[in-house]
């Protein structure tokens, strides 16, 4: 599957647009077999006036790993991230998510979930790597939202009623796991508590594992576990 990032902020005016062109993906042809989105929510336009809810941090840190990859000098919002690369050619985005799916897996990811205690959840997640390119892979856990609703009372979007889907809630990684040279090696399962807290809307998580090439930035493989009733 490709992974569509969106790095976006409430603070910041011009993301709204691009936060409804994500949501609109659902109906626009690609299906969830094929695509992963997940908007990633950064903290640097918070000085406005404006704290968004959703930022962390960590996004920042990865936005900017990201920037590095690309070769790029300043990180933006918003942008578009596929499959790794910065992404400006919307008007092509169907044909180049086909071309994508269309490559033979790299990496073979499984992964469950299982409860733990009222609402978290332990994850274990598996990855077959002998038809990497590169001899280590950074693994991500991903937990998010859909169907959020923010009321914005400062900054530059102040008095506008926002929607968000796709929102990542908690961010786990990279586990790096590394093949054992010319010998048969199975790397051991990721084992991860993810936190869910009481206020989310549990039917509308779902749970994301990637896999990304950490010298380049490429996603070689993902997986979605819509948890439902999971929790």
């Amino acid at each position: 599957m490709a992974v569509l990032e969106l790095y976006t902020s409430q603070g910041c005016s011009s993301c709204p647009p691009a936060e409804s062109w994500l949501s609109r993906l659902k109906d626009s042809g690609v299906t969830s077999e094929q695509l992963i989105p997940l908007a990633f929510h950064v903290t640097y336009w918070d000085y406005i006036g404006w704290k968004d809810r959703f930022g962390s941090e960590r996004f920042d840190n990865r936005q900017r790993d990201i920037a590095r990859f690309n070769k790029q000098n300043t990180i933006y919002t918003p942008q578009f991230v596929l499959a790794g690369s910065d992404y400006r050619t919307h008007q092509r985005f169907s044909n180049d998510v086909s071309e994508i799916i269309a490559m033979p897996s790299r990496v073979d990811l499984t992964i469950t979930a299982q409860k733990q205690g009222k609402t978290d959840l332990g994850v274990e997640l598996s990855a077959n790597i002998s038809n990497s390119p590169v001899k280590d892979v950074a693994l991500f856990l991903a937990l998010y939202e859909n169907n959020l609703k923010s009321q914005i009372e400062d900054g530059e979007n102040e008095g506008r009623h926002l929607q968000h889907d796709y929102v990542v809630r908690q961010f786990y990684g990279p586990f790096i796991q590394s093949q054992a040279g010319e010998k048969t090696h199975t790397p051991e399962a990721v084992r991860q508590l993810v936190m869910i807290d009481k206020d989310w809307q549990q039917h509308e998580l779902s749970l994301v594992a990637f896999a990304q090439n950490p010298h380049t930035g490429e996603i070689l493989q993902a997986v979605r576990l819509p948890l439902g009733d999971r929790i």
